[in-house]
């Protein structure tokens, strides 16, 4: 039996070395976890070797096996440059991003008490509902800031929600002045703003480090921020229907606030996903 598919002989490869290549059919021809091109069309076909294919004669990717090792060594050396890479922001990104994870708890908690029903029956719950609100934005911007090194987009998102704590706090110590849900919308409106740029940027910063890591992961951050921007299209365009068709309205809105929520068990799964990718990454 010929101990390559397309008729090189082992012992003549000038990259054999290089490779450490254990030789083809056990190395890169191999049935499982090969990666010769060559090997899969010969198993395809059902033949033993290149020679009993009636098309070796046109084959280009035959006419192509010497530029394979190449190939592979290119391959092997992108490897390297990968990990070497990823292997500078990998303490950084396990550390952080674990700490935004656990963040998800008094986020929650403020989004909760700072509900606008609190307000008339019980402000003081408001308040510190509002106060707690600033301080998670406060600290999650903070920590955005400390994973600049991996990514310069984690800035602009630290920044961007270093900037909404302060609508948060002004809405709490103006809660008992007349006329404060006018105050509310006013400081409402720029911070909703402001919150999707925040969160548009730490979703495609999330997506860059993770492009070499786990490309899946990666792709589902870019998605996770169309799904975003999407339940708040449909939130404003809720209220544009409920003046037509109220009925209409009232149900987009209730879709998009499913969505929401969806969205965001997602972002706090992703987080997790993308914190236990880091911390438990092979150096």
């Amino acid at each position: 039996m010929a101990e390559t598919f397309c008729g090189k002989t082992c012992e003549g490869c000038p990259k054999k070395e290089i490779l450490q290549c254990p030789g083809c059919k056990v190395g890169p021809g191999r049935q499982y976890g090969g990666d010769c091109e060559l090997a899969q069309c010969v198993r395809g076909k059902g033949h033993e070797t290149c020679e009993s294919c009636t098309f070796r004669g046109n084959c280009g990717t035959l006419r192509g096996r010497d530029r394979i090792p190449d190939f592979r060594i290119r391959k092997i050396e992108s490897e390297k440059q990968r990990n070497a890479a990823v292997a500078g922001i990998v303490p950084i990104l396990g550390k952080w991003v674990w700490v935004l994870f656990w963040l998800v708890i008094p986020c929650t908690v403020a989004g909760l008490l700072a509900n606008e029903n609190f307000l008339s029956w019980a402000p003081g719950v408001y308040v510190a509902g509002k106060i707690l609100q600033a301080v998670c934005a406060a600290v999650y911007g903070w920590i955005l800031l400390k994973l600049t090194p991996a990514d310069g987009a984690y800035r602009t998102a630290g920044i961007c929600n270093l900037v909404t704590a302060v609508p948060y706090l002004l809405m709490a110590f103006l809660s008992d002045v007349e006329g404060s849900s006018l105050w509310t919308m006013l400081f409402t409106l720029p911070a909703v703003v402001v919150y999707l740029v925040a969160e548009y940027q730490e979703c495609m910063a999330h997506s860059d480090v993770l492009t070499y890591a786990d490309s899946i992961l990666s792709q589902k951050w870019e998605q996770l921020w169309k799904w975003r921007i999407g339940t708040y299209v449909g939130l404003l365009g809720s209220v544009v229907l409920s003046w037509i068709i109220p009925l209409l309205g009232l149900l987009l809105m209730l879709a998009s606030m499913i969505g929401l929520l969806v969205v965001s068990v997602l972002k706090y799964v992703y987080l997790y996903r993308t914190a236990k990718c880091f911390r438990e990454y092979p150096l």
